[in-house]
């Protein structure tokens, strides 16, 4: 699934890792764009970009289902960030949000898994 979310907030009932207060996160599609806005309505000062994880890196979803870690329906997103110079963006596989987009819950994944980079990199379109 890579198209904007029905839903506008899910909830994050563990938290995220490292940030288990923020729980409540306002979701919205970036204009013109591929990617979301996460927001913090626990609080307003935290927000990430993301990206849809098979945008990132095709077939994240699917090896996820078959490896048994998420279900049928559920939706991938991989946080943004920016390192470097130049500036290179990277998406952090290793730590992908998992939406379930019936109950606008969430939940963090950790994996250590080569196939899950911590910094994928992220080609720009062109």
């Amino acid at each position: 699934m890579s198209q904007a979310p029905a839903v506008s907030e899910i909830v994050f009932p563990d938290g995220l890792v490292g940030l288990p207060a923020l729980v409540r996160l306002r979701l919205s599609a970036v204009p013109d764009t591929a990617l979301y806005e996460l927001v913090s309505s626990d609080d307003p000062t935290m927000g990430f970009i993301a990206a849809s994880a098979d945008n990132v890196k095709p077939g994240t979803t699917d090896l996820l289902c078959a490896r048994g870690l998420i279900s049928q329906g559920e939706w991938v997103l991989a946080i943004l960030a920016v390192h470097g110079e130049p500036p290179a963006i990277t998406a952090n596989l290793a730590g992908p949000l998992v939406v379930d987009m019936t109950s606008a819950t969430a939940r963090q994944l950790v994996l250590e898994d080569p196939e899950f980079p911590l910094q994928a990199p992220v080609e720009e379109p062109g």
